[in-house]
């Protein structure tokens, strides 16, 4: 008796775990091909103690009135600066030109120096699936982002798919508030992987 006394707390202690800090979600679109595939599932952590670049977020943002979350990739903290250009990504980290030069030397990153100091180029690419359609045309805001620095409490989150994806290009930076969860695991379906073969391109 005792022991299954035991083995229904395990169990509920689990249960309230996994349903009050973990959240399962399946992906809907494209804007994370081609590490993401609609039809994917995400597990996440919804405890988050830091966020990092690069990081996979849920979030909203608050153009949406029905609260539609969406998962994208930090691209920039706060107080680091950007901007964009023919479709590459410029990130130079916190402001700091003498660090980002640094930073890029130590990982091997593309470093160009402009008027503005240092700025690391696609650092995204070197690590995860970041693609492009150079076949697609788009409205610029896709390909052109002024100089632009994130403000404190705000992250900008950018899909994979990067010439497909409606994020903080479309609806800027949301705060560290309209972040939910980090991704911590991606179940693969298993047939994703042959279903690339599927995917048709959008012209």
């Amino acid at each position: 008796m005792i022991k299954k006394i035991l083995i229904v707390t395990v169990v509920l202690i689990g249960l309230f775990l996994l349903f009050g800090q973990y959240r399962l979600y399946r992906l809907e679109g494209t804007s994370m091909n081609y590490g993401l595939l609609e039809g994917d599932r995400v597990l996440c952590d919804r405890h988050i103690d830091t966020i990092e670049r690069g990081d996979l977020l849920v979030a909203d943002h608050e153009e949406e009135s029905s609260k539609q979350l969406f998962i994208k990739r930090c691209a920039a903290l706060p107080g680091d600066r950007f901007f964009q250009k023919e479709r590459s990504f410029y990130l130079q980290i916190n402001g700091d030109s003498l660090k980002t030069q640094q930073f890029g030397n130590a990982y091997d990153l593309d470093l160009v120096s402009t008027k503005e100091g240092y700025f690391i180029k696609d650092p995204y690419l070197k690590y995860y699936g970041v693609v492009h359609n150079w076949r697609l045309e788009g409205p610029e805001v896709l390909t052109t982002i002024p100089m632009t620095t994130v403000e404190p409490d705000h992250y900008y989150l950018l899909g994979d798919y990067r010439d497909n994806s409606e994020d903080s290009r479309f609806f800027g930076a949301v705060s560290r508030k309209q972040i939910y969860s980090k991704v911590i695991y991606i179940l693969k379906r298993p047939e994703s992987w042959m279903s690339l073969l599927k995917i048709k391109e959008a012209d």
